[in-house]
């Protein structure tokens, strides 16, 4: 008897100690056989892991630059009329960033027009955006600053500081400032009002916003790389490698050409940045035109750091196809050379898939072979845009609620999925359709029995596609259901339609 007390004893404790095992974050336990499908359970057959990206990140983007602070990465490329911030924590979802209208300049002044390669930088404490401007007549091109004291430079108020130039005030344009060895100094773009050659000049600067000794020229167009279409050196950068030695990686020829391209200059070790003997170019392109990977015309860089400061990436601009068109932003890891000098290969393929920055979110996303339309208020027979459609791994084949007779309007759509058994669910994944009728507003509900709900909230997608666009929760969910309800759409047509949705977890 007492032999079996003991045996009970022990097998209580057991008991106990197994209900009061932790679980570990992330982690759900399954309160009932419904919910007993979790996200560590799961097998990998039933995701596809989301960890790549394909170049261009925007079909714009010309003269592009990025700034990081706290684990946000701003965004700024030439938009000719005004300053614009994208703010966004991850690079490869740029194309999500909605734009912030930083600074619009009054009429009628000086920089009120052709504003061209804005750049933001943080200087004790306070936000800068450095900018070439004029008023309609290239030749009076100069260089200006705002500012900003927000802690967050898409907040506060931007001030005009003023023009900031040397004592000749000549024609100027892409400028950009950075410190090396405590002395902060601005580099910038310059020639005769803006007439071939331009060259690349240096000089010390006092504050954020004052020149304060004479500029110098360190490099001028001597190759036949840097004269096609005309002898132009612009869009310089600055950027010192891991053992502290300073480059400017700079674009040469003009824009408009195929051949454009980006040179590099190696100040010499305790070389003094203020004497051009000091800067020796590199006799061939670092970074140039590949017609095999959609590249024409590649230049007018900046750089960044992955999310978790480990890589390097280089930030441009390039054409899609040979012969002019628009400037996209496209971005690609770089390493050093053994001689410390950056080696950035050749451009990144077009539609090619890349490894994202070290950090960036990777999704599971749920492959769809289970799911089911549950049901839907309407849809489009006389085109095939079928309910189905919404979950077919196609973004050229939508879902499209009926616009025939009898048509439907807002807010009467909805459409509801069964992904077959109970998920655990970090976010969902949308894709809009091609053409009109994409939707604007929409409502995002989750339950396990197809007859209760619970209201997730409103995301508002943009008018984009292909792009994928991302609702994250705030927590893990778990259900079997999930419910869409456009409210609104990105035009006047009341029929919405959207090409795909879907469910991920995040691998963390």
């Amino acid at each position: 008897m007492k032999k079996n007390a003991i045996y009970l004893f022990a097998c209580l404790c057991l008991a106990l100690c197994y209900a009061c095992k932790k679980v570990s974050p992330g982690k759900l336990v399954a309160d009932n056989a419904k919910t007993a499908n979790l996200a560590n359970e799961v097998n990998e057959a039933n995701f596809t892991l989301e960890n790549t990206f394909t170049n261009p990140l925007m079909p714009r983007g010309a003269d592009p630059w990025v700034t990081q602070k706290n684990g946000m990465y701003y965004f700024m490329y030439t938009q000719g009329s005004k300053l614009v911030l994208y703010k966004t924590s991850a690079m490869t979802e740029l194309a999500l960033a909605p734009p912030y209208d930083a600074w619009i300049p009054p009429q009628g002044m000086p920089y009120s027009k052709n504003i061209w390669a804005p750049e933001l930088h943080e200087i004790d404490n306070k936000w800068y955006i450095y900018f070439a401007a004029d008023n309609g007549t290239n030749a009076n091109h100069r260089m200006y600053v705002v500012e900003n004291n927000s802690a967050d430079p898409t907040q506060g108020t931007w001030t005009l500081k003023g023009k900031v130039a040397d004592s000749t005030d000549q024609w100027a344009i892409d400028g950009t400032v950075f410190k090396y060895n405590g002395q902060m100094y601005m580099l910038w773009s310059g020639g005769n009002a803006g007439a071939a050659p331009q060259r690349i000049y240096i000089a010390p600067m006092s504050n954020p916003w004052t020149i304060a000794g004479a500029k110098v020229a360190i490099s001028s167009p001597t190759y036949s790389w840097e004269m096609n279409g005309n002898a132009i050196n612009e869009g310089p950068q600055a950027i010192i490698n891991p053992n502290g030695r300073l480059f400017i990686v700079y674009s040469g020829s003009g824009y408009w050409v195929d051949t454009y391209c980006l040179g590099l200059l190696s100040l010499n070790l305790n070389g003094d940045p203020m004497n051009p003997a000091d800067w020796v170019k590199t006799a061939n392109p670092v970074f140039s035109m590949n017609a095999d990977s959609g590249a024409f015309g590649p230049g007018h860089n900046g750089f960044f750091k992955s999310p978790d400061g480990t890589e390097d990436w280089i930030i441009y601009h390039a054409r899609s196809a040979a012969g002019g068109g628009g400037r996209n932003a496209r971005i690609q890891k770089f390493t050093w050379n053994a001689d410390g000098t950056p080696n950035f290969g050749v451009p990144v393929k077009i539609g090619s898939f890349v490894p994202k920055p070290s950090g960036e979110p990777v999704r599971k996303m749920y492959t769809k072979e289970n799911w089911s339309i549950a049901g839907f208020s309407s849809e489009e027979l006389n085109n095939s845009r079928l309910a189905i459609r919404l979950i077919d791994d196609s973004a050229s084949t939508p879902w499209i609620a009926r616009y025939s007779a009898p048509a439907t309007n807002y807010p009467d759509h909805w459409i509801t999925v069964d992904m077959g058994d109970t998920l655990s669910v970090d976010g969902f994944v949308f894709i809009q359709k091609d053409g009109d009728r994409k939707i604007k507003e929409l409502q995002i509900l989750v339950g396990n029995d197809n007859q209760t709900w619970e209201d997730l909230g409103t995301t508002v997608l943009l008018n984009l596609y292909p792009n994928k666009q991302y609702f994250n929760l705030p927590v893990r969910k778990q259900f079997r259901y999930f419910k869409l309800v456009p409210i609104s759409g990105l035009d006047s047509q009341p029929q919405p339609g959207l090409a795909e949705a879907g469910t991920f977890i995040l691998d963390n």
